[in-house]
């Protein structure tokens, strides 16, 4: 009997619901439902039944969830104290400068704000870049790392850096945020590019969507969908979405986080696109102790803070 697996349980028993628990756990409901399936084969009993619309404990699974509470609680209760012991104050009160591409600090800086600020790791000096010019500062000996995205298909090009080493923290896939009056023609929770093009798009100016916009609408076979507009005005672009007149990008980590506006589907693009969010840095970062404490601190906030996200989307 895994601990995960607990964890499914009690939130399942939560909501009552094993479409809503399959979301907030970012498992699907298909894998969720085998997962129940295989705990009570195991204990010989029945741990769910239906109620009305939704579902509700046996007798028997609320024995479990007594037994699961207990266990989970002190599983997090150990989770938490190595945490601190990874993310504890820095050793020094220097202030980090943290070069990072503009999806990391547009987003990452932003969705994970109040989490930097309790941990103190929002005690830095954050220069928005682009990879290039990440890369620049790092031969200079201006910094020793940088946090970047990159699509999945260009990690081989850093190769190219033979001095530098790329580490994820986070997998992201990009989806498409779409208005609801879109989902009759989407049943599949899918759109293609060939899709797209006959829609609208608003999308966020940032130079490693801009590149994967640029090859998804390449080929013979694909036309650009209309673009009603390239801007950081990302409160402009939800906008458009909101009021049906247009689709933008959006990816699977800032889903986690910020759940859907009413009236906002989101869809997953077919094929499937990745990219990933990490460190890219060079020899003499171990030897600096206040910006390799700063990334070693960062990743074990992610690691903690979000390890149901990592359990789906595996860096």
């Amino acid at each position: 009997m895994r601990i995960e697996v607990l964890e499914y349980f009690l939130e399942i028993a939560e909501c009552r619901s094993f479409s809503q628990a399959s979301s907030n756990l970012f498992i699907s409901q298909q894998g969720l439902s085998k997962a129940m399936r295989a705990l009570e084969s195991e204990l010989g009993v029945v741990l769910f039944r239906k109620k009305g619309r939704g579902i509700e404990l046996t007798e028997e699974g609320s024995i479990l969830k007594s037994h699961a509470t207990e266990i989970v609680r002190q599983n997090d209760r150990a989770r938490e104290r190595f945490f601190k012991m990874q993310v504890g104050p820095s050793a020094t009160d220097a202030t980090v400068n943290v070069f990072a591409t503009s999806y990391v600090c547009n987003a990452i800086f932003n969705l994970l704000d109040e989490e930097l600020g309790e941990h103190g790791l929002d005690n830095c000096s954050v220069s928005e870049c682009e990879l290039n010019e990440i890369i620049a500062a790092i031969e200079c000996g201006e910094t020793n790392f940088g946090l970047v995205n990159i699509l999945q298909e260009d990690v081989a090009e850093l190769d190219a850096f033979p001095y530098l080493t790329f580490t994820p923290f986070l997998t992201m896939r990009i989806t498409v945020k779409a208005p609801k009056s879109l989902a009759p023609q989407f049943p599949d929770g899918q759109i293609t590019p060939r899709q797209m093009s006959d829609l609208s798009l608003a999308y966020f100016n940032e130079p490693v969507l801009n590149k994967f916009v640029k090859r998804a609408f390449q080929g013979p076979d694909r036309e650009a969908p209309t673009i009603v507009l390239h801007s950081t005005n990302i409160e402009r672009i939800n906008s458009l979405v909101r009021n049906s007149k247009a689709v933008t990008f959006s990816d699977t980590f800032t889903q986690s986080i910020r759940k859907e506006a009413e009236g906002i589907i989101s869809l997953d693009l077919n094929p499937p696109h990745w990219f990933f969010v990490g460190v890219l840095e060079n020899a003499g970062l171990q030897k600096s102790s206040d910006q390799y404490g700063y990334v070693q601190r960062l990743r074990a906030l992610i690691r903690y803070k979000h390890r149901h996200y990592l359990g789906k989307y595996a860096v």
